[in-house]
């Protein structure tokens, strides 16, 4: 690749980059060249920087697909409690998608009300009065010039003016939860949950993971999304291809020429019987890998990414993708990658490949996000040109980049940004496990039983016999002398047992529960600890869950607050009725206006496993305070209570308005009371009173009521 010199790390006082049209053929001037040298110097300079932590989430890959570092024989004792201590934090971690809940910042929308029930309620009397008195011309005159009624009336279009916005900000926050749960649902071609749990699960392994955001649009040329969904361009300019390289633009004998052109005409008619073009319109989520996402060098904090003035998403393409994708053909001047990526740094500060070039067919696509300039530089690692027109992100975020980064074992330390895995943490453990099993294999088969004989003893024959001789099978040895013994020419050898406590493994589990929290007992044996104490690793387990669980909700609450942002941007109301229905509320604000006014946050726990019987549990203890409570909404209980039922009745199709209980209305209906029940006994509550049939309820244990019936 081309050498870059020192000019290149100096700010360049040129004219701005020209507006580029696609076009392959576009050469650019040397300003753009010297810009382009610079930024691919400056991200050269923050993926070395990290080389070490990156070589180091390759290795704990390796360890936690197949329990072992590579370095371990193929052909040894391996056990992968990593992988296991993995999936089961995933399990406990991630178990169903979020739930979205729209908030509006908490404001003062009342100007003249105090927000007091009581003043309210004298003002709407007081107006009512008034309103009475105005049927009379002369009381109603004096009663409009009396100042206790314009403070009132004050009051109370101030009061309506205040609700009639909050119900507007509720309908459009529940148009945003609507449209939030609908992209995340409709995701392709991963759905969001195994994409997020493959998230989480990355997190654990490599002590990092990564969520981008974006907004696929109609003919969207976007790296993120050309790669995963199909494109009506995409789809054009790969048959523009075929087309000329089966007409001789392109490399190859005559055989392959005729293939190109056959391919061609196939995918030109395939475009052509399609009726029309369906692009899904809507958020993306995108999940790089961990060592994909190079931060600035200065970063403090990857929570925020504090302290970063860029960050660079890599991206890997062959020549013929960046073709389809860009309109840029590569013929020379870039650098090759291999499929993995891999690359070394050659002797003169060159990047070189480790394996033969010809196998090499890869090249590097950056997605450079400066925050400095507000910019994203799209380029090719050792191409001198831009592959796409530089300008301000395809989406709004407060922060710039719509890139945002998960953490589980944050620590505090200046010279690593990376916090360790559980892998990394589980590793002497995972390594010595292996050797410990390893270690008892070998001294198990080096303590078979075996025998000598003395020197001459046998021929070759008896001794391939006797060493290949089944169970019960009668072997003849030829042995010396008339009357051979066979005790004399055979004699067992002494050799050590096998000593247990050389190979004991729970201090392997003890080291595991005190570093990472998951006991022995987990990962399937059977514990030797007793049960309180078992009982009390398992609240430390949960105890450090829960404060994950507390990093993955605030991690999902910065994406769906982003989201939220860049819906309230980009969608527009027609689209938005369609998905959510005629209802909905979707108002045309500023960007000042979307960060001020609503924001989407994840509610507490909502992505993990439910303890549906707990919730049912304290349910039932709170239902009879409610109840008896004043100016409870009952249409609030039932929601609730079907809620934590977790059954999917639609409460809006069972409200009536103006309809009583079913209970009173059998009651109006004077229903019969029970047999036995005389109505002079029955009081002023009616059957009200009338003993249930079958006596107290006992507790909810799985063996049902013991309480015996009181007669």
């Amino acid at each position: 690749m081309d050498e870059y010199t020192d000019d290149a790390s100096e700010v360049v006082d040129a004219e701005p980059v020209s507006v580029m049209e696609a076009d392959k053929t576009r050469e650019p001037d040397e300003a753009e060249k010297k810009l382009v040298g610079k930024l691919t110097k400056r991200i050269r300079e923050d993926r070395k920087h990290h080389e070490k932590a990156f070589k180091q989430m390759r290795e704990d890959m390796e360890i936690a697909r197949r329990g072992a570092p590579k370095t371990w024989p193929e052909d040894s004792y391996t056990a992968n409690i990593t992988g296991r201590h993995i999936n089961q934090k995933v399990a406990a971690l991630y178990a169903k998608n979020p739930k979205a809940i729209a908030r509006r910042r908490e404001k003062l929308d009342f100007v003249v009300w105090d927000e007091n029930e009581q003043s309210l309620m004298m003002a709407l009397q007081t107006v009512q009065m008034a309103q009475m008195a105005m049927q009379d011309p002369l009381m109603g005159a004096a009663a409009q010039m009396d100042p206790m009624f314009q403070q009132s009336m004050a009051i109370v279009q101030d009061y309506q003016n205040g609700m009639m916005k909050r119900q507007q900000a509720q309908k459009i926050g529940k148009t945003m939860e609507l449209l939030f749960d609908y992209f995340t649902k409709e995701q392709t071609p991963v759905d969001f949950k195994t994409s997020m749990k493959q998230l989480v699960r990355r997190a654990c392994t490599t002590g990092v993971g990564y969520a981008k955001l974006g907004f696929q649009r109609e003919f969207d040329q976007d790296p993120k999304t050309t790669e995963r969904l199909a494109d009506f361009q995409t789809q054009v300019r790969h048959i523009e291809v075929l087309a000329e390289e089966a007409q001789g633009g392109g490399s190859g004998d005559s055989n392959d020429k005729e293939v190109k052109q056959r391919e061609a005409e196939i995918a030109t008619a395939s475009l052509q019987a399609q009726e029309y073009v369906l692009i899904r319109e809507g958020l993306v989520f995108d999940f790089p890998d961990s060592t994909r996402v190079i931060p600035d060098k200065m970063t403090r904090n990857l929570t925020g990414f504090v302290g970063a003035r860029w960050i660079t998403v890599e991206y890997l393409y062959t020549t013929e993708e960046v073709k389809r994708i860009f309109n840029v053909e590569l013929k020379t001047g870039y650098t090759k990658y291999s499929d993995d990526g891999t690359y070394r740094t050659g002797e003169d500060g060159q990047y070189e490949m480790d394996i033969d070039e010809n196998t090499c067919e890869m090249v590097c696509v950056w997605e450079h996000y400066d925050r400095q300039s507000g910019t994203v530089y799209i380029m090719c690692d050792g191409h001198q040109a831009f592959l796409k027109q530089p300008g301000p992100p395809d989406v709004y975020c407060e922060d710039f980049w719509p890139i945002y980064a998960l953490t589980f074992n944050e620590v505090e330390d200046p010279k690593c940004l990376f916090p360790p895995s559980d892998v990394r943490l589980m590793m002497d453990m995972q390594n010595e496990y292996n050797r410990t099993r390893q270690g008892l294999r070998e001294h198990r088969m080096a303590a078979r039983p075996r025998f000598g004989t003395p020197k001459g003893m046998l021929d070759d024959e008896s001794k391939l016999n006797l060493m290949n001789a089944k169970p019960f099978s009668v072997i003849e040895m030829n042995l010396p002398g008339e009357n051979p013994d066979v005790g004399k020419a055979l004699q067992p050898i002494q050799i050590p047992g096998v000593d247990p406590n050389l190979y004991e493994t729970n201090p392997i589990f003890t080291d595991i529960q005190l570093v990472v929290g998951a006991q022995e007992a987990q990962f399937g044996a059977v514990a030797k600890a007793t049960a309180t104490e078992s009982s009390i690793a398992e609240g430390s387990r949960i105890a450090s869950v829960d404060s994950n669980v507390d990093d993955l909700d605030a991690f999902l609450t910065r994406i769906a607050r982003a989201s939220g942002q860049i819906l309230l941007r980009e969608m527009g109301e027609q689209e938005v009725r369609k998905i959510t229905g005629d209802g909905a509320m979707w108002p045309q604000l500023t960007l000042e206006e979307i960060a001020q006014e609503l924001y989407l946050e994840i509610e507490a726990g909502s992505s993990g496993k439910p303890n549906q019987a707990q919730e049912i549990r304290n349910w039932k203890e709170m239902l009879p305070f409610l109840i008896q409570m004043p100016n409870i909404n009952p249409t609030w209980l039932a929601r609730e209570s079907l809620r934590r039922l977790d059954d999917r009745m639609d409460l809006t199709e069972a409200i009536t308005e103006n309809i009583p209980a079913i209970v009173a209305q059998n009651r109006m209906a004077g229903a019969a009371p029970p047999p036995g029940a005389m109505p002079e006994d029955q009081g002023g509550a009616g059957a009200d009173n009338t003993s249930v049939p079958g006596g107290p309820t006992g507790s909810d244990a799985p063996g049902g009521n013991n309480q015996q019936a009181i007669m």
